[in-house]
């Protein structure tokens, strides 16, 4: 995978809006090749200190590959 990283990366920080939005920094979107209308599945950790985020696509694959 071209954008696979070795270890956990520091990027920046990002702040919750009023409405509980949050923006990703555009190095994060460029780097991740996110694009608007992309789904994400939200996990919220089980120490509840963090959330992970995986795009639907890669579901879509593992998903696939498991069912044939």
């Amino acid at each position: 995978m071209e954008n696979e990283v070795a270890e956990n990366e520091f990027v920046s920080w990002v702040t919750v809006s009023s409405k509980g939005q949050v923006a990703l920094p555009i190095g994060v979107r460029k780097k991740m090749n996110i694009k608007p209308g992309d789904r994400y599945l939200v996990i919220i950790r089980k120490d509840q200190d963090g959330i992970n985020l995986i795009k639907s696509d890669a579901l879509n694959s593992l998903f696939e590959k498991y069912s044939q």
